[in-house]
């Protein structure tokens, strides 16, 4: 009983270290709920949280999409019209367009 006590929290350790390693941020397979948690909520709320967290490693990588010099909202909806559930290949989504129609209000 002991080991099998034992076997169990060793278990859980390494799942919670999987985890704890993990880094945040786009790695192509949370590209997709990234962005769609981009553009989610209020303007106010848009403008505090795309500063925090795995935002603007985010914008980061979309850069400078359309080429006006700086990377900004219209960048990020640019990159995120091609982005896919979990990073798999196939054609847009419509999430991923209304992304773009939002970003472009």
């Amino acid at each position: 009983m002991k080991n099998l006590i034992i076997a169990a929290v060793l278990a859980v350790s390494l799942v919670l270290a999987g985890v704890a390693v993990a880094a945040p941020g786009p790695n192509g397979h949370n590209d997709y709920g990234l962005c769609k948690a981009y553009f989610a909520g209020s303007q106010k709320g848009q403008s505090n949280k795309q500063q925090k967290g795995p935002f603007p490693a985010l914008k980061s990588k979309a850069g400078d999409q359309d080429g006006d010099g700086d990377t900004d909202n219209d960048d990020v909806a640019a990159y995120c019209a091609n982005t896919t559930p979990g990073g798999k290949g196939g054609s847009k989504s419509s999430s991923s367009t209304s992304v773009t129609r939002i970003a472009r209000l």
